[in-house]
């Protein structure tokens, strides 16, 4: 799984047509909210293009905090899919497409 998503500004000052974004990190920790008890932690790396090795630096990196629920709310055949449902969906990431 991954996004495809055209960056029209970068870090490097230079846009990124198809940059190539996939979630590197998501993880549930437990909160003291009852009313969201659970809360996700994701990064999502962006890359100029599809990386070829793993030591591939990053063009761009987002971080996002969220509460379960909004990420079981989503379609998907597993938590991960679901995951990139969610990111998709996020004002930062309009136009993406799943790749």
């Amino acid at each position: 799984m991954a996004i495809k998503l055209d960056l029209t500004n970068s870090q490097y000052g230079v846009p990124f047509a198809g940059a190539y974004f996939r979630i590197v990190t998501a993880s549930i920790s437990r909160t003291r909210s009852a009313e969201n008890r659970h809360s996700v932690m994701m990064d999502v790396a962006g890359y100029a293009t599809q990386p070829s090795t793993e030591d591939t630096k990053e063009v761009d990196f987002r971080r996002y905090h969220y509460p379960l629920t909004e990420v079981e709310a989503k379609t998907g055949d597993t938590f991960l899919a679901k995951c990139y449902t969610w990111v998709m969906a996020q004002d930062d990431m309009n136009g993406s497409e799943a790749v």
